[in-house]
């Protein structure tokens, strides 16, 4: 890392050559009373989208970013074209790879990839102090149980994101459907003011954000919703259309659910019994060639590890064995494609 900060002045425009279509939203500013320092470590899809929305509206926003992508964010910004937000180019308070550097916040937005976790978090330490409120934006279920260990000690938040958004090139992000939605809340139910501020902020930036006193059962709800057809992808070893071409594939469809139910169960964690029959209605909707980005990877025959095999499908393996509970779809999809 070189340690190098980039502060500019707050801006907003148009993408160069991109006009046609949408009408751009009006530009945005700060205004007087958001007094939240706010970090966001990861400037991906995820990262990238919800950085762009809050540096367009919150002056005292940073990213840590790295490689091209940080380089692109400092030439031109980062650009976003975006169904919900429009098209306009941000810049942060400050961004550096170096997370020292921009010191520690008031509130930490975390959107690395699953498989970094562990790294990640030593690399954002800088940026998280007592009273940093960090609110991890990724895959997965409870993430902070995972960070918790690798993290000083911080108002560690959950939350979970639905949105469809990708980093297009460094420093430019698309999403490319309307729904944006946040969920956010403390595994033992509290609510410290940071929390309501930074929903209030991520609002404010045009992201629909709720805080719960549940987010335990929203993070299973998600992760369950998500990680069950990350799992009937690998299971089958192909998209959408070749697990509906088999006659027996809602009863493989229901049986990788009711895994992941059953061990939330076991956790303590009461999901709607509806949900079986929701998700194989939706899945048997898909279009044929839908496949999940977990499978999407490994079927492009990237090193599992480098993907968020263990994250996903790994971990409920893992959590099947702490809890007793027998998830053989899961360890045999895990076995697939681990080596």
């Amino acid at each position: 890392m070189n340690g190098d900060v980039l502060g500019a002045a707050f801006f907003c425009g148009a993408l160069p050559g991109r006009t046609a279509g949408r009408l751009e939203r009006p530009v945005l500013r700060n205004e007087g009373g958001w007094k939240m320092k706010v970090g966001v470590f990861g400037i991906g899809g995820i990262g990238g989208f919800v950085g762009g929305a809050l540096a367009r509206v919150h002056g005292e926003t940073y990213f840590c970013a790295r490689g091209e992508n940080l380089e692109a964010i400092r030439r031109g910004g980062l650009r976003v074209d975006s169904v919900k937000l429009g098209r306009f180019t941000a810049r942060p308070a400050a961004l550096s790879d170096d997370a020292a550097a921009l010191g520690v916040m008031d509130a930490l937005i975390v959107a690395c990839k699953g498989y970094d976790l562990e790294a990640s978090c030593a690399a954002m330490s800088p940026m998280v102090g007592a009273q940093t409120l960090v609110i991890p934006l990724l895959n997965g279920v409870v993430v902070s149980e995972q960070m918790e260990p690798f993290l000083p000690p911080c108002l560690l938040a959950d939350g979970t994101i639905r949105v469809f958004s990708h980093l297009e090139a460094p420093g430019a992000v698309v999403q490319t459907a309307g729904q944006c939605s946040v969920v956010v809340g403390m595994r033992d139910g509290s609510r410290p003011a940071a929390l309501d501020a930074a929903a209030e902020l991520l609002n404010r930036a045009g992201i629909e954000t709720k805080v719960t006193d549940h987010i335990v059962r929203a993070s299973w709800n998600k992760y369950v919703t998500m990680g069950s057809n990350s799992c009937v992808f690998c299971w089958y070893d192909g998209p959408a259309g070749k697990v509906l071409a088999d006659p027996g594939h809602k009863k493989v469809i229901r049986a990788v659910i009711d895994e992941m139910t059953a061990v939330a169960a076991a956790q303590g964690v009461e999901l709607p019994a509806s949900l079986s029959d929701k998700l194989i209605d939706a899945f048997e909707k898909m279009p044929a060639d839908t496949v999940t980005s977990l499978y999407r990877d490994l079927r492009a025959g990237k090193d599992p590890a480098r993907t968020e095999l263990d994250h996903i499908i790994g971990r409920m393996v893992q959590l099947g064995r702490e809890t007793g509970v027998p998830v053989p779809y899961h360890e045999a999809a895990y076995e697939k494609w681990r080596k």
